[in-house]
């Protein structure tokens, strides 16, 4: 469920967040989108191009298909886009990924953590060791890999921004895809690990924010048994692709280290009640235990 204060609930995208707003303008800018040849992960691209970034990296696991989905983004003639091959479950290729840029003289502005790796749909001691192991890779490895090698960057400086895309599954155990119990389980671990890092990181050096993308009918949610018939009026995909630009600028600075939804009203969050209760408290809308507060933990001192 939503924060019950809020009165704005969104299910396509609106004007605040529009990547033609010039106060979130990306002019100038390089951005890498993990997870980009489909799905919510293009839609960020794309909004990202339409937001005016001089570069948008387009990461995939597959050459032909991630280089296929930059060229979607190309008709103009403008050649912003480009695909270039990245496993987030692989060391290796991400390493190999961030010493080309390095090697080209290349400095990402910002980072989209989109990729994801769904899990089994069996129990965890079913699936075995193996398999859950092989979601932390993706899901928590990987992203902190490419955190790490965002961060330290050396070919220039300047304000970083980092853009992790989450899911309600991280708390919404019983209700959202419980039988795929590696998934919520894992972008829970994920989410926790860049929240972390937000707390040792000024938002002046890194900015980050999580956020649930909606409920957008994709290729992978088709995958795991969503369709068009199932009685669900699923989210636009534009929504999480322009949250994410919004989300890469110095309006969303007072949400850095937080969990938001991309259906929530920012306006509303930021000027209303909500916005009251993340600058008073700062344990609010973060990973934690739900019914316990991370102030006292329950603890008597």
């Amino acid at each position: 469920m939503s924060i019950p204060t809020l009165q704005k609930y969104h299910k396509e995208s609106y004007p605040y967040i529009a990547p033609s707003r010039p106060e979130i303008s990306q002019s100038g800018r390089t951005v890498v989108v993990a997870g980009a040849s489909t799905g919510i992960g293009f839609a960020i691209a794309r909004a990202f191009v339409d937001a005016g970034s001089k570069r948008v990296i387009l990461l995939g696991r597959r050459q032909n298909v991630v280089e296929d989905a930059a060229s979607k983004l190309n008709t103009s003639g403008n050649n912003v886009a480009e695909g270039r091959v990245a496993d987030m479950a692989d060391g290796d290729s991400i390493n190999k990924l961030w010493s080309d840029l390095q090697a080209e003289g290349i400095y990402v502005d910002v980072l989209v953590l989109s990729a994801a790796a769904m899990g089994k749909s069996v129990p965890i001691l079913e699936g075995g060791s193996g398999s859950t192991w092989a979601d932390y890779e993706t899901n928590v490895r990987g992203p902190l890999n490419m955190t790490e090698r965002f961060y330290k960057q050396t070919t220039g400086q300047g304000q970083k921004f980092l853009v992790n895309v989450s899911t309600i599954a991280i708390y919404m155990w019983t209700t959202m895809g419980p039988e795929r119990p590696t998934y919520g389980l894992t972008k829970a671990a994920g989410t926790a690990l860049v929240q972390q890092i937000a707390k040792d990181t000024s938002s002046d050096d890194m900015q980050i924010v999580s956020f649930h993308p909606g409920g957008v009918l994709t290729e992978a949610s088709r995958n795991v048994g969503y369709n068009e018939n199932m009685g669900i009026r699923f989210d636009d995909e534009n929504l999480p692709g322009h949250f994410a630009v919004w989300a890469a600028s110095k309006e969303a600075a007072f949400l850095h280290g937080r969990f938001v939804w991309a259906n929530w009203d920012m306006e509303e969050i930021k000027n209303g009640p909500v916005g009251e209760r993340i600058q008073s408290d700062e344990h609010y809308l973060k990973v934690g235990i739900e019914g316990l507060t991370e102030k006292t933990g329950g603890a008597q001192f």
